[in-house]
């Protein structure tokens, strides 16, 4: 369903590179993007579905932006959401909004003091168009040459590899560059309903250890950051007894 997405895209001038390798995400898509001969690499999963003008919108943003990402909402489902960590339990997802998104869960690519990052892009209302922190995951664009200037993913990053996109986007800021984000380049995220969101389970030191690393190169002390990261041990260690 993901490739034939792609295939009814209204722009046509592109190739796609598919990565079936297992192991650490950051050095599999660092793999992939060397293959790449396009102008922009575009970065998505398999439980991605992409809307018709979708990479149409990613290619009109960074032509008409002096801008060296771009992303664009990725919508879950309500059916889906229940496979994502942070939609599973609504009293989790509500303190998480409430306490360290500070009100601001709806903005899409925002970044927190506290170290949280906002979940608007999930949203079917999403209709931001702006400047960004960092870009989605499953529908992040760069500039080849940028993503080539800055070293591209950061293999430190373990396992399923959170964190290193932010990371990436965040060197890319430190460089002068922009993100954007526009409501036209929409896709819908659709993870798995077989379960293999239990086998991310397993992974959960490798995902707080690449949060670790990423606070400690972004994100500067503040009380709410202390509890985020405290409200993260406590998350992870009882995914880990779901194993």
């Amino acid at each position: 369903r993901c490739l034939g997405s792609i295939e009814m895209q209204t722009f046509t001038d592109y190739e796609v590179i598919l990565e079936t390798e297992e192991g650490s995400l950051a050095k599999i898509r660092n793999q992939a993007a060397k293959k790449a001969k396009g102008e922009y690499l575009v970065f998505i999963d398999d439980d991605t579905i992409q809307t018709e003008t979708w990479l149409k919108s990613i290619v009109e943003a960074f032509s008409s932006r002096d801008v060296s990402g771009v992303s664009g909402p990725s919508i879950i489902p309500d059916a889906h959401r229940k496979q994502r960590d942070l939609f599973r339990w609504k009293a989790i997802k509500y303190f998480y909004d409430s306490f360290f998104c500070e009100g601001k869960q709806d903005l899409p690519g925002h970044f927190l003091r506290s170290g949280a990052w906002t979940t608007g892009a999930t949203n079917e209302d999403c209709l931001y168009n702006g400047p960004v922190d960092f870009l989605e995951a499953c529908n992040m664009s760069f500039k080849k040459e940028v993503f080539e200037e800055v070293g591209g993913f950061d293999e430190s990053y373990k396992g399923v590899g959170d964190w290193s996109e932010p990371d990436l986007c965040f060197r890319i800021r430190a460089l002068g560059y922009r993100l954007w984000f526009t409501d036209k380049a929409k896709l819908y995220h659709e993870p798995s309903l077989s379960g293999a969101f239990f086998k991310r389970n397993k992974d959960s030191s490798n995902r707080l250890s690449n949060y670790y690393l990423f606070a400690s190169r972004w994100v500067r002390p503040y009380w709410r950051h202390t509890l985020y990261k405290q409200f993260l041990r406590t998350y992870y260690g009882i995914k880990s007894f779901w194993q």
